[in-house]
């Protein structure tokens, strides 16, 4: 057994012994050993998003030193930017013939690709700016090699945008305009912070993702808004593996409105990624029928563990009044601890039988 997994089942084990049966849902105290395994376990979570959301916001920084550094394209440049580009759906992909990868790289090649998203409508501000992206490539795969965690980009209110791995014109023009995507908009403009989007479904096949966009500015001018996926099979697996090594205990990751994230139970997680990809959206919570129905979800699907729908159907329930962090309560025989993350407002759920400590 996984020293991780000992070390976290001999506090749950321990700790899972304060609680006594319980027939209904009951606020209860966290002692200090069950507080300690929903913080470890929610605290490396977290750590891995704050470095994500930091890989990000430095992307950003060299991209406003190279935007202060660079001179304006000489006509040259200018000129091979022009002589080497292909148009779909306007969006245009442009090319470097001389490019490691060459001119046309193959989906994912460790290549940006540079883009710009109002067909051939191309001022100078476009060259300037294609000319700082054509610049920023090493940064980007630095800081994918760092965390090599799906898609390092980066969008220019001018439309402009460059990312890193390869992505080919065919799977680009689904990012049309890229402004008013939602990887756009998740930034935090007002606060000029990183900002997450909700999770969602990968239409490309990798799962459940989430996103995390921080905007760039120059005083008060933004700049661009940097970007990076995460799966959450890359973020929450290893956690999910540990916390499933407790005898008849479940964990699951959720949203503050209980969307199902992750689940350590494998059947649970199937279902997730079988109904979310059957639906094309992430449509899976942990929730009762009735908070289905208060979320007016058409499509809303509950797991199909009631006791998990049940403690989640609790945890949003005191999400509002319950500022304690863990909230701690029995439901039945199991001992329930959830713990909000930092980074996101998610909650990491615990369900521990009672009767594994006996």
């Amino acid at each position: 057994m996984p020293v991780v997994t000992t070390f976290v089942l001999g506090l749950l084990l321990a700790a899972s012994a304060a609680f006594p049966p319980a027939l209904a849902a009951k606020t209860a105290e966290a002692p200090p050993l069950a507080r300690a395994v929903v913080t470890e376990a929610a605290g490396r979570l977290d750590d891995t998003l704050a470095a994500v959301a930091r890989s990000a916001a430095s992307l950003g920084a060299a991209y406003a030193a190279l935007a202060r550094d660079t001179a304006p394209p000489t006509p040259e440049e200018r000129g091979r930017f022009l002589q080497n580009y292909a148009v779909k759906d306007g969006v245009v992909a442009f090319r470097d013939r001389q490019s490691p990868c060459g001119p046309e790289p193959a989906a994912e090649a460790p290549c940006p690709a540079l883009l710009f998203y109002d067909g051939e409508n191309f001022t100078d501000e476009t060259f300037r700016q294609l000319s700082v992206l054509s610049r920023l490539g090493p940064a980007m795969a630095a800081a994918h090699d760092a965390l090599p965690f799906s898609w390092v980009y980066l969008t220019t209110p001018g439309q402009n945008f460059a990312i890193y791995p390869y992505l080919p014109l065919a799977e680009a023009v689904g990012n049309y305009q890229p402004t008013e995507k939602d990887f756009y908009t998740a930034a935090d403009f007002k606060g000029k912070a990183c900002g997450w989007l909700s999770p969602y479904l990968d239409l490309a096949g990798a799962g459940m993702m989430v996103t995390v966009s921080c905007p760039v500015y120059d005083g008060e001018t933004l700049l661009a808004v940097s970007s990076r996926d995460v799966t959450l099979a890359q973020l929450s697996s290893r956690v999910m593996a540990d916390l499933a090594g407790i005898p008849g205990g479940r964990a699951v990751l959720m949203n503050r409105r209980g969307k199902a994230i992750a689940a350590s139970d494998a059947t649970v997680s199937a279902f997730i990624e079988r109904e979310n990809g059957k639906a094309g959206d992430a449509v899976v919570y942990f929730r009762a029928d009735r908070g289905l129905a208060a979320l007016g979800l058409e499509k809303g699907l509950a797991s199909p563990d009631a006791a998990l729908n049940q403690a989640g159907e609790e945890v949003v329930a005191r999400h509002e009044t319950d500022r304690e962090n863990p909230i701690v309560f029995t439901q039945g025989r199991d001992a329930v601890l959830a713990t909000r993350l930092a980074a996101t407002g998610w909650y990491l759920v615990l369900l521990v039988p009672q009767k594994a400590a006996r």
